[in-house]
């Protein structure tokens, strides 16, 4: 395979057409990262996508370079040369590709590429077939994955490594729980819809419009999970094996501590009367995302906030009530999320602490970018600033208290009910693991929160050494995106880190596209354009250099470094186009 490549214009973004800036391109990649000089490159052609289905990241191209690999084995330097006239034709690179050329891949992501999976058929459209991308897969049985359920080396590995065995075990019921949640969930849905097609047939009326109750009817979520459940739910154990190992190498590797919700006993998570009123929300509001996901008829936004907030806010993302706009939906949102991914979506956000682990290794020892930033030779987790953009309810902001409980941190978001829930939660980590502890902060948690748009945050230049962004972008119009991450660039100190963590795009799980935009379906009306978005290259737009990349199920994390003073911008290539 070739890879065709070229300097970037600055205005690089998702799915479009990007005009390439004249010259020739000398490569270098020092210990890190690429570092690319362009001569007389003048580009800066602003250009808009639209929000349509997803198409692999392309543009045009007038110069040409074959490396060895897209991957961190490039070559060290290499001279543009033209195409060859005879030269095969060439296809558009996906976003992993980019991300390829761009950034130190971590051995997640190789694995995660090339794992199959099915992607909840009951969330799917009922009209469509969507199973694996493999049509083989279908065929997957559990006989197949139950042996895998104990922990490598058996009892034996228990006794030698008591920490893996109590996460696996912790894990396992978790994956086990919110699945059967899940379950109930779609079943509740199905009664209700049953009732309601005998009630309609008791009173003598018609089905209704959605066809629902009619002998040509659809098949309901519940129905179309039953007719694929073995193999569905034995994808769902093999994923879970693999994202559980792969949380606890990190752990091991001491990069996070284990999850303080686990070590906790008191944790309110297994208190019996609080799973049953999380439980019994989740159950209601699923009933109603699914019908209103049914009849594409979100919910209309019970307030008017005038221009407070962007008009994209005000979108009632996955058919949820009250959008971001109450307690209630900021009491649930938690579980719901959880169900959705079986009970790992904390172990995709905890991805998100590999970076910052790194940084603050760096600061700590006085080497790297870290310590540039302030020119002090070291610095402790008490002197370091980060700031958590969108943190919704604060649930992974605890994971970075707890990892990290002396760093002040800044918890904001755009919805005043979410910074509540956020505020509730941070008081409650507190109480559990930090009693008595003087963080300083709101109510000594070593927090405060700020409510702000990521697009346009209230806080001064330079003002912090870490952002960490998690599941925003697939949410933001594509020009937000790029203003948002210029904030986040604003708002970094010389040699600070930028960590965002999202789903995974184009190119990261080739066993799962065919499947990964149904996403979309959920009310998500920017998700497939974020699909093909190259965050590389707006992250370089704003002046940051692109570092590393991690991948955890369907979550990526990205990092990026913005360059202190008198360290030379990096001006990456991109593959534009592959030839086979």
């Amino acid at each position: 395979m070739q890879l065709s490549r070229q300097p970037r214009s600055v205005r690089a973004g998702c799915s479009q057409r990007v005009p390439a800036a004249p010259g020739i391109l000398r490569l270098q990649r020092p210990a890190s990262r690429w570092v690319a000089k362009a001569a007389d490159s003048d580009s800066d052609q602003p250009a808009t996508a639209p929000e349509t289905t997803p198409s692999p990241v392309s543009s045009s191209h007038s110069s040409s370079f074959t490396p060895s690999a897209a991957s961190t084995s490039a070559p060290a330097a290499a001279t543009a040369v033209a195409p060859s006239p005879a030269a095969p034709t060439a296809r558009a690179a996906t976003v992993a590709e980019l991300d390829a050329l761009r950034f130190k891949l971590d051995p997640s992501v190789e694995r995660w590429s090339t794992r199959d999976t099915i992607l909840i058929a009951a969330i799917s459209d009922p009209k469509d077939d969507k199973k694996a991308s493999n049509p083989a897969a279908s065929a997957y049985r559990l006989v197949e994955v139950l042996p895998r359920l104990l922990p490598a080396g058996g009892p034996a590995a228990a006794v030698s490594d008591p920490a893996r065995a109590a996460h696996w075990a912790y894990h396992l019921v978790r994956h086990l729980s919110f699945n059967g949640l899940a379950v109930a969930g779609f079943a509740a849905h199905d009664l209700v819809e049953r009732l309601q097609r005998l009630q309609r047939q008791l009173a003598g009326g018609s089905s209704g419009s959605s066809g629902r109750g009619s002998s040509s009817r659809t098949r309901t979520p519940f129905e179309k999970l039953l007719e694929s459940a073995e193999a569905e739910f034995a994808y769902r154990l093999s994923d879970f094996i693999e994202a559980v190992d792969q949380d606890y190498d990190n752990i091991k590797s001491g990069a996070y501590p284990l999850p303080w919700d686990m070590t906790s006993p008191s944790h309110r998570q297994y208190s019996p009367a609080y799973v049953a009123a999380s439980s019994a929300a989740y159950v209601g509001e699923w009933i109603k995302m699914t019908q209103r996901r049914l009849d594409k008829q979100p919910e209309k936004l019970w307030l008017d906030g005038g221009k407070l907030y962007p008009q994209y806010y005000t979108k009632t993302f996955h058919f949820q009530t009250d959008g971001w706009f109450s307690a209630r939906s900021a009491f649930v949102y938690e579980t719901n999320t959880e169900a959705l991914f079986s009970g790992l979506q904390d172990i995709m956000q905890r991805t998100a602490l590999l970076p910052i682990a790194d940084y603050v290794r760096e600061a700590g020892s006085g080497s790297g970018p870290a310590s540039s930033a302030s020119g002090a030779s070291e610095r402790s987790p008490a002197q370091l600033r980060l700031l958590e953009v969108a943190a919704g309810t604060g649930r992974f902001h605890t994971f970075i208290k707890d990892a990290y409980p002396d760093m002040r941190t800044v918890c904001s978001d755009l919805s005043p009910f979410y910074l509540a829930r956020a505020r509730n939660n941070l008081r409650y980590w507190r109480r559990l693991r930090a009693p008595g502890r003087s963080l300083g902060g709101v109510d000594e948690t070593g927090t405060e929160f700020l409510q702000t748009a990521a697009e346009d945050i209230a806080a001064p230049d330079e003002s912090f050494d870490i952002v960490v962004c998690v599941y925003l972008f697939h949410e933001l119009p594509e020009a937000v995106r790029r203003r948002a991450v210029a904030e986040f660039a604003r708002v970094l100190r010389p040699g600070g880190l930028l960590v965002l963590t999202d789903s995974v795009q184009l190119g990261d799980r080739p066993g799962l596209e065919r499947n990964l935009d149904v996403f979309g379906d959920f009310n998500e009306p920017y998700y497939r354009n974020y699909l093909s978005c190259d965050l590389g290259a707006m992250g370089e737009e704003a002046g940051l250099v692109p570092d590393g990349k991690w991948v955890s199920l369907v979550t990526k994390t990205l990092s990026f470094r913005k360059p202190w003073a008198g360290e030379a911008l990096a001006t990456a290539p991109a593959v534009d186009s592959l030839t086979a």
